[in-house]
């Protein structure tokens, strides 16, 4: 609208950036989880490859010394998903918190842009009066010029 300036358009702006970089900030910890959930599978794919593999080398026949190694290996794996896991779960306890900030934010971004609307509508009011005002005199005056002629 032409000739309206919100006061607060600097403020709404300001929150409005502040809310975009809470959702990039989400979707950058959500990779990261993704990233974590596919780490595990790897892990878990070699857990059963490492089975795998120990059984055929307990049919072919194998040292005493090779078979102790896939229990360690599998422990160790599992201990780096269980460590996974944990990082998973505080990541996804920072997305739950980011969310919760997500929604303060998009209230007061909401709440200003209802402002904003409220003072359009009385900006637009004030115009439109002011333009009848206009043509109410214009009527007035071409009424008493049409009595004067």
């Amino acid at each position: 609208m032409k000739g309206y300036k919100f006061k607060l358009e600097a403020v709404l702006k300001i929150r409005k950036l502040k809310e975009e970089q809470c959702k990039m900030e989400i979707g950058r910890i959500q990779v990261e989880i993704n990233k974590r959930k596919n780490d595990i599978k790897k892990h878990t794919a070699g857990i059963e490859q490492a089975y795998t593999s120990q059984e055929k080398l307990m049919e072919d026949g194998v040292s005493g010394q090779e078979a102790r190694f896939y229990p360690y290996f599998v422990s160790g794996k599992r201990a780096h998903i269980n460590a996974v896991q944990n990082e998973i779960d505080d990541l996804q306890s920072d997305v739950n918190s980011k969310f919760e900030e997500l929604k303060i934010l998009r209230g007061s971004v909401k709440v200003i842009d209802e402002m904003k609307e409220k003072d359009k509508i009385k900006y637009k009011k004030k115009i439109e009066k002011k333009q009848f005002e206009d043509i109410e005199e214009q009527v007035q005056n071409w009424n008493q010029f049409q009595k004067e002629v």
